[in-house]
């Protein structure tokens, strides 16, 4: 029987529930350990006989060995087969909401291991509560009071993450090499006095550890921080006050996440084929199309579906967020080899009556667009709000109308699909009762999610949806 499973809410959620993880791995190694104290000391006679106690427990029976001690434990599990399974679950369906989860990101794009994984968080975990420099301190030394450090030292993190010595090697492997995350600046060796690499410390760099800890973790930061100088970002301006108003935004909606009327949804289609192919022949001509459409019709939701389908990122850029100061300069960064996809939120900012722009400079503009390969989306909730002549010289017009009560019963179900709901919801009959465009839609339901979430609730009642609806409808 399957599990529904409920997104992270935020990066946060999301650490917190390696973190408890985390908890129990350490409580249990320092339990044992503990365990493991007590017995040496219950036949050591003199300091030595601590020191040597790892020969002659050969000879003299102890019961409870080390926690670290067995080949091949028996019971000790890093992390629960279950566990780790409902956690990449959670984590996919988080992706497909767009939230971002910093360290399952960072695994994603370094390729790193679950050890590797695991090795980022034991290592941040001090930076969150200085419990675990005290709890790593015990692990490595027996002290409970912290003297030297609050990080983990190689040996440590090899013991508690590793089961066994063929695993241990395999993870230290991990640690040299080009693409390892000492080469990678990720961590850092730290070591008071000359020492062994098993005994030195482990440190995250600082700056990844501002975008670890993030409540939402900016991607550009994450991007930036892979990119090399041979491999510049291109996508990735610097953070000037222009630049700052262009989103780049890798898209991962599918066609079927589209409830359209299917002649919409063929034209959209069509228009993904005619700039794919474009792309392919390198064509002299790139394609604009005018969506429009109420607020909550899907507007971006359609641009990224056709970005998603043409496997290039979605650059969005919002007019009216735009400082009057800045809207020339924000229209020449737009460039078509750059930002090949291109989505121009309030279109009638630029090409409605009261433009912020001379109509010379606008002009030249959208020719240099429409003479490269490409795709240039504008939006407008409105047709009337986009001039005619501009209208003219757009290659095709979209609109997107508001669900009917069918499409909203689709919206409905898949907003909160994966999430686990009460078995009295009615889909059809809230879809009768409200009539809300998709966008409303899907912020009502992660507002009914957070409501369940907030009473500890297994799953979201219709009570739930109603109070969503309420709180932003009155």
């Amino acid at each position: 029987m399957g599990v529904d499973l409920m997104p992270f809410a935020d990066n946060w959620a999301y650490l917190k529930t390696e973190l408890a993880w985390l908890d129990r791995l350490l409580m249990l190694a320092v339990a044992q350990q503990r365990k493991e104290i007590k017995a040496v000391k219950k036949y050591a006679s003199v300091p030595a006989d601590t020191v040597s106690s790892y020969w002659w427990k050969g000879v003299i029976s102890v019961p409870n060995p080390a926690y670290d001690d067995c080949r091949v434990p028996a019971k000790t599990k890093c992390k629960p087969t279950g566990y780790q399974q409902q956690l990449e679950g959670r984590i996919k369906i988080s992706a497909k909401d767009e939230i971002v989860l910093a360290l399952p990101s960072m695994r994603h794009y370094l390729n790193l291991t679950l050890f590797e994984k695991n090795l980022l968080l034991m290592t941040l975990a001090p930076e969150i509560n200085r419990r675990y420099g005290r709890l790593y301190h015990f692990l490595q030394t027996g002290e409970d009071c912290a003297k030297v450090s609050d990080l983990p030292t190689v040996d440590l993190a090899l013991r508690l993450l590793c089961r066994n010595d063929l695993e241990r090697r395999r993870s230290r492997a991990k640690l040299t090499g080009p693409n390892s995350l000492i080469e990678r600046k990720v961590l850092r060796y730290v070591s008071p006095r000359p020492t062994t690499r098993l005994s030195s410390y482990l440190q995250l760099s600082e700056d990844w550890v501002d975008y670890l800890l993030a409540e939402k973790p900016d991607q550009r930061v994450l991007f930036k921080r892979l990119a090399t100088p041979t491999e510049p970002v291109l996508a990735l301006p610097a953070p000037t006050s222009v630049t700052r108003a262009i989103q780049i935004i890798q898209p991962n909606v599918t066609w079927d996440k589209l409830i359209l009327p299917a002649s919409i949804l063929t034209q959209l289609q069509t228009l993904s084929q005619q700039v794919s192919v474009g792309f392919i022949t390198r064509a002299k001509t790139g394609k604009t199309a005018l969506v429009v459409g109420a607020s909550g019709t899907g507007k971006t939701m359609a641009a990224k579906a056709i970005a998603a389908s043409l496997r290039h990122p979605l650059c969005l850029v919002d007019l009216k967020q735009i400082e009057a100061a800045d809207h020339a300069a924000v229209l020449t960064a737009l460039d078509p080899v750059r930002y090949p996809v291109l989505l121009l939120q309030s279109a009638s900012v630029w090409f409605g009556r009261n433009s912020a722009l001379p109509k010379a400079q606008l002009a030249k503009w959208l020719q240099q667009r429409q003479t490269a390969p490409g795709l240039l989306i504008f939006s407008s909730r409105h047709l009337h709000m986009v001039k005619v002549s501009w209208r003219q010289q757009i290659d095709s017009t979209i609109t997107l109308p508001l669900p009917h009560r069918a499409e909203r019963t689709m919206l409905w179900r898949q907003a909160f699909a994966g999430i686990a709901c009460s078995d009295k919801m009615n889909w059809a009959a809230i879809a009768k009762e409200f009539k809300l465009s998709g966008g409303e839609i899907w912020v009502m339901a992660q507002d009914a999610i957070a409501i369940a979430q907030s009473k500890n609730a297994k799953t979201v009642t219709l009570s739930d949806v109603r109070q969503a609806i309420c709180q932003r409808k009155g």
